[in-house]
């Protein structure tokens, strides 16, 4: 831990204007002081890093969820099948067919559904400008505006994952075995529908992700206000890079890391000899439960050094603490106003040239005021409906895609591994050579990938799926011989999983620069934090309801038990390829009906995108003195 005097200090105007007096008034002797070391940020990178980190961890966690769900399903699938056998042995054959064909429809509406409401849990990211303003400004002077809010948050989190862990395992029912709740639906006589509500509390585990990425939203406003403070003026550009990439980081360490290590047939084959530990064959390296107690011990030990020996020093709030809740007659906290740097002092850097207002500088209540000034604008209103809309035609590549090929019989190891391979190294160089491509042109970019992702890459994912169901799940020879036939489906994985990650990368970075060149720089953190929260919400509803009209419109085939024992299962539809030729027909009719809107906000003036609130303010003092000095 570096000392104290290593610690960063933000340049404000402040300083700076020290720092010109004495470069135009030098000491008369020779012995002049050393130049000033330039501004070391590089123990703030890591720390930002860590944060962002800790970040990520719950969302990893929460993407390993909906397969663990589905590995739960086969599990109670498995025993129906085992029942039905049970069943012809004792010359119940139709029946006990018939009774496998309803658990199983009803067991297929009971995954999806489960999935539909587990996608709820991401919710409050896509919301947290709601409390954004509070986070900014309520906090403790003594203690430090961000981390009055970041260490107990952080406190919080890390021991709802250590309390909590063994409650998620034990809700979604990870800790009984295949042949006991086999046992179970054979002996009490209980469908496996039933098993499934008795052995998976979904909404439990929705719930406990749910209030964790609560705590991690706001953990995230308090860590991007404290970016612009922690580092020098001259590398606040770095706080995004530094939030994409611990982001990523805590995403992968916990999502790839804990399927690897969970996979059983992996810890067995790989982990446990590489480990030299004993064998164990069926178990995972790491439960559910141990994995989400040592992150959450992992967070608070960063929580606790973060609060003893990171000092946070913002030169620009001075007094005790503070919770600007209103903000007077001139929607200005005039105590702010005396702290702040007068407009007429001349600054060399080009980053400020306008100056931002902060929501302890004006209040709450003028924030939220300000913000929906944002959301009257009629170009906005236009780029809310976009946001809105356009990922509905998306929404089963986005969402179920990889849980079908895992139910198809891909393993979650390779869906896991697919991730850091190729999806994190195309999110990197993709947006480089966009940006190179449409340069200016953010709007043409998005709708090129736009068109390809509702086309070419849903029918990529198709074939993708029936490949995978036909020589995974039926052991069937596509064509040319087993090695071909295995070709053919990698080739088809990962062209399916390059595909969509360059069309997202290619999306996602037009949105941002659009957003990022339309903002009104008087509230801009403000403004692309609302853009932002409908960018989120335009991926977070679509999610539930694909979900639950896939389990609503599936189909599983007829069973029945041959002559020869053994089951043979016919007709049956899966809703995913129907609903998939729907949604890129919607995505057709997107293209050509908001295809002209996407257009006409492309060509806005910048003054379509301005609130002009200051300008209304400084003309009603301006009435009002007049009408004073009348008086």
């Amino acid at each position: 831990m570096p000392k104290k005097s290593q610690l960063s200090v933000p340049h404000t105007s402040s300083t700076i204007i020290a720092a010109d007096e004495d470069n135009n008034n030098p000491p008369p002797n020779d012995d002049l002081p050393p130049p000033p070391v330039d501004h070391d940020d590089r123990f703030n990178y890591a720390l930002l890093l860590a944060l962002y980190t800790l970040q990520g961890i719950p969302m990893g966690l929460s993407a390993s969820i909906p397969f663990l769900i589905q590995q739960k399903v086969q599990m109670l699938a498995s025993s129906v099948h085992h029942a039905t056998a049970a069943a012809a042995s004792d010359a119940a054959l139709n029946s006990a067919a018939a009774s496998s064909s309803n658990s199983l429809a009803e067991l297929t509406k009971t995954a999806y559904n489960a999935q539909a409401i587990f996608a709820l849990c991401s919710w409050p990211f896509s919301l947290k400008l709601l409390w954004a303003p509070i986070v900014d400004a309520c906090f403790s002077k003594r203690f430090g505006r961000r981390k009055s809010w970041l260490v107990p948050i952080q406190l919080i989190a890390g021991m709802l994952m250590v309390g909590g862990s063994g409650y998620v395992e034990q809700e979604l029912g990870l800790d009984n075995s295949n042949n006991g709740v086999a046992g179970a639906a054979a002996s009490s006589g209980t469908t496996a529908v039933e098993e499934a509500a008795k052995s998976m509390n979904v909404q439990g585990v929705t719930l406990f992700f749910f209030t964790l990425y609560f705590l991690m939203a706001t953990q995230d406003i308090a860590v991007d206000g404290w970016a612009l403070t922690m580092l020098s003026r001259k590398n606040r550009g770095k706080g995004p890079i530094c939030n994409s990439i611990g982001q990523n980081i805590g995403y992968f360490l916990s999502y790839v890391g804990f399927l690897a290590l969970n996979d059983a047939e992996s810890s067995e084959n790989l982990w446990r000899p590489l480990l030299r530990l004993p064998s164990r064959p069926g178990t995972g390296l790491v439960s559910l439960g141990g994995f989400v107690k040592f992150m959450g011990s992992f967070m608070l030990v960063i929580t606790v050094l973060v609060g003893l020996f990171k000092k946070e020093i913002d030169m620009s709030i001075e007094g005790g603490d503070c919770c600007t809740i209103g903000c007077g007659g001139d929607r200005s906290n005039t105590d702010m106003e005396t702290l702040l740097p007068k407009n007429d002092v001349e600054d060399d850097d080009d980053d400020d040239d306008e100056h931002e207002i902060d929501a302890y500088e004006i209040g709450i209540m003028e924030t939220y005021h300000r913000l929906w000034s944002v959301v009257k604008l009629p170009a906005v209103q236009s780029l809310i409906l976009i946001l809105l809309t356009y990922r509905l035609p998306c929404a089963l590549s986005d969402n179920v895609k990889f849980l079908k090929a895992v139910e198809f019989g891909l393993s979650k190891q390779t869906t896991a591994l697919l991730s850091p391979t190729i999806i994190l190294p195309l999110g990197i160089l993709v947006p480089i050579i966009g940006t190179k491509i449409w340069q200016g042109h953010p709007l043409k970019q998005f709708m090129f990938a736009y068109k390809f992702r509702v086309t070419f890459v849903a029918l990529v994912d198709v074939l993708m799926l029936l490949a995978v169901r036909s020589f995974r799940g039926g052991n069937t020879i596509l064509v040319g011989g087993e090695t071909m036939s295995r070709l053919i489906v990698w080739g088809l994985l990962i062209a399916s999983t390059a595909l969509q990650a360059t069309v997202h990368s290619l999306q996602f970075n037009a949105q941002m620069t659009f957003f990022a060149h339309r903002v009104d720089p008087a509230i801009g953190g403000s403004y692309m934090t609302l853009l932002n929260t409908f960018g989120n919400l335009g991926g977070t509803w679509p999610s539930s309801v694909i979900m639950y009209m896939i389990g609503q419109f599936t189909i599983p085939p007829d069973c029945s038990v041959g002559e020869d024992g053994s089951e043979v299962c016919t007709g049956g539809r899966d809703a995913y390829f129907p609903l998939q030729l729907v949604l890129s027909t919607l995505g057709c009719i997107w293209i050509i009906v908001m295809g002209k809107r996407v257009q006409h906000i492309a060509e806005l003036p910048d003054d379509a995108w301005r609130t002009h609130i200051d300008n209304e303010d400084e003309e009603e003092m301006q009435q009002l003195k007049k009408g004073g000095k009348h008086a």
